[in-house]
């Protein structure tokens, strides 16, 4: 019968490991997503091909869901693409550590032009206020864009810089 597949209906990273990374010892330690699974932060600094190897294995069960190039580019996050997000979001409130004064100025200059000064755009997307439950997930965001969306990776802005627009994004709109 083989291992069990991990799999789940979308197949993302975060399900088992969390926006955060960790998995079992971080946002995903309890709740809903909870699985047990520990976080990817052991394999910070891997080798990509030693990385692939481990998303090609059965207890993944990614099999030929994803192309070569899909591997290694999920391969080189995992080995050189996390972030330690510990000293820009304390877990416990889940409020990111940031000056929110100067995290408005980045906003409106970098941000401001596609989500509006309220954080409201587009009409689609929940406003940033109540997005800011997991933070985890929106520095991820920031830091590596949103996939099918116009969303850019902005990897250039140091963290601080992201913790800063964070904490403004707190204050913003929540409805």
């Amino acid at each position: 019968m083989g291992a069990p597949r991990l799999i789940y209906i979308n197949w993302r990273c975060k399900e088992c490991h969390g926006w955060d990374y960790l998995g079992r010892d971080g946002a995903y330690a309890s709740g809903k997503h909870a699985t047990g699974i520990p976080g990817i932060q052991g394999a910070a600094g891997a080798d990509a091909d030693k990385i692939v190897s481990m998303l090609k294995a059965d207890e993944h069960g990614f099999g030929d869901l994803l192309s070569d190039q899909d591997f290694m580019d999920l391969a080189n996050f995992v080995g050189k693409g996390q972030v330690d997000m510990n000293p820009y979001i304390d877990r416990a409130s889940k409020a990111p550590q940031g000056d929110a004064s100067k995290g408005e100025v980045y906003f409106n200059t970098i941000c401001a032009n596609c989500h509006g000064k309220d954080g409201k755009m587009p009409e689609d997307m929940k406003p940033f206020g109540a997005q800011m439950g997991n933070p985890w997930e929106v520095m991820h965001k920031i830091l590596n864009g949103q996939p099918g969306e116009d969303m850019p990776a902005l990897r250039a802005l140091d963290h601080q810089i992201i913790a800063d627009i964070m904490s403004h994004m707190a204050t913003l709109h929540k409805e």
